[in-house]
């Protein structure tokens, strides 16, 4: 017998049974596959809708972290998001919280976090200038013209756990200011106010943005003089990450013409810094949020300074920094965030799919060609098979191998489809079949002729 009828052969059988069924829907079924591959990417790796609430840390309630948080909630409730605020002692404070994955995002002062960086976090952007304003008492005497001749005075430093009691403290100690020579209060900035008002306290440190109610107050308030710094260069070169500004005359009261005149303060970049807990998206739409509060600039800041990657003390969000430098994208300016940052996504991650699958969906149609040539050239070799062996058939031999070649030619007849390109081989098959199967009866007829028993 011929190997057609072989387990292997009729494995082979039943395989391309199937596929000569399925082959005109074979392109809708890739099709289908391709639909549903993408269709878990995208949750796979676009994620779903981001949270509709999140936390940001400030400094206390009064503060210009504070006061800029409500504006940044009040947008955020424009966009169907819940922001949160939760005031800390200070940048120390927040970036404890944000190092826990207690709060998702929150603002710090650059000289607090530039020594020691948590690596769970980074930031976004610095969004506005804090400087260091040194308020004092002016009827001490002798008046104190620079940091060092307030050795031996009352000093308001912060709160322990903010920035203004880190960035104090540094300063003064660099002018040999310590608690060992002076009496140093360390407490809210806001108390620390009210005892120089009463003269309990004779000099007081604050960090803080020009837009915190605290500093307008100081600076209006009679008896209380605000300090320029003295050997800016010296300092900026000392204290990393922070920079000089200058404080024109008459910029809290013009009438008043206060202060008396141009002032340069010390000052460092209060920044928008996130943990990495915080969903993408969100991270994106506050640097949207964070330019059209801050863009417009303030008293201190410059129109368009702000948000800035200059004076960053942490590692930036790389998302971050590719806004800062090249604005929202296309699709942001016409499309929701959810919407466009999805559809960046889904175009980078066909990028590589797209180099991965070009040469296989450029090879499949050779890779059917083949297949379906070979379908065809397959049975060739069972016709050859015959031809050759079919005169040492006994005759039950021969009417099993009469029978399977009927089965098949009738098949081929009638199921099989082949393209356009394949029918001469086809009719061919079909011509080659009709002439082996006549030589097959052609062998059965003699044998019988001749008497032939089946052994």
């Amino acid at each position: 017998m011929g190997k057609y009828s072989s387990q292997e052969e009729k494995s082979q059988s039943i395989l391309h049974s199937v596929w000569e069924y399925i082959e005109p829907f074979a392109k809708y079924l890739l099709l289908a596959a391709v639909a549903l591959a993408g269709l878990v990417l995208l949750v796979r790796f676009l994620g779903l809708q981001p949270p509709n609430v999140f936390t940001i840390a400030t400094g206390r309630e009064g503060g210009a972290y504070y006061a800029f948080a409500q504006q940044y909630q009040q947008r955020f409730a424009e966009e169907g998001v819940t922001l949160s605020i939760r005031p800390t002692a200070g940048s120390v404070e927040t970036m404890q919280l944000l190092a826990a994955g207690e709060v998702d995002a929150g603002f710090v002062q650059n000289t607090v976090y530039a020594s020691a960086v948590e690596t769970n976090v980074t930031a976004l952007a610095g969004v506005f200038y804090e400087a260091l304003w040194i308020f004092y008492n002016d009827a001490l005497q002798p008046l104190p013209i620079e940091i060092a001749d307030l050795k031996g005075l009352r000093i308001g430093v912060g709160e322990a756990g903010s920035g203004t009691n880190s960035a104090s403290l540094s300063v003064l100690s660099a002018n040999d200011v310590t608690a060992e020579n002076s009496r140093l209060f360390e407490g809210p900035s806001a108390e620390g106010a009210e005892l120089l008002k009463e003269g309990e306290l004779d000099a007081l440190l604050l960090v803080a943005g020009a837009s915190a109610p605290l500093i307008n107050e100081l600076a209006a308030m009679p008896g209380i003089a605000l300090m320029p710094i003295d050997h800016p260069l010296a300092y900026t070169s000392r204290f990393k990450n922070t920079t000089t500004v200058t404080v024109g005359a008459g910029t809290f009261d013009l009438a008043q013409n206060i202060p008396a005149q141009d002032i340069q303060l010390l000052a460092t970049t209060a920044t928008l810094v996130a943990g990495d807990q915080l969903h993408p998206d969100l991270a994106r739409l506050l640097l949207i949020i964070a330019d059209e509060i801050h863009s417009d600039g303030g008293i201190l800041e410059d129109r368009g300074e702000f948000p800035s990657l200059v004076y960053s003390g942490v590692p930036m969000n790389p998302d971050a920094v590719r806004y800062l430098e090249n604005g929202p994208t296309g699709l942001e300016r016409y499309l929701p965030l959810w919407i466009a940052s999805r559809l960046e996504r889904l175009f980078f991650l066909l990028i590589p799919a797209a180099l991965i699958l070009f040469p296989l969906l450029r090879g499949a149609p050779s890779l059917v060609s083949y297949f379906n040539r070979y379908r065809v050239k397959r049975r060739y070799r069972h016709l050859r098979e015959l031809e050759h062996e079919y005169r040492d058939y006994d005759l039950n031999q021969l009417n099993k191998a009469i029978s399977e070649l009927e089965s098949f030619q009738n098949d081929l007849n009638e199921r099989v489809k082949v393209p356009t390109a394949l029918l001469d081989e086809y009719f061919e098959l079909r011509m080659h079949t009709g002439l082996t199967l006549d030589r097959l009866c052609t062998r059965q007829a003699s044998l019988e002729a001749a008497g032939q028993g089946a052994g």
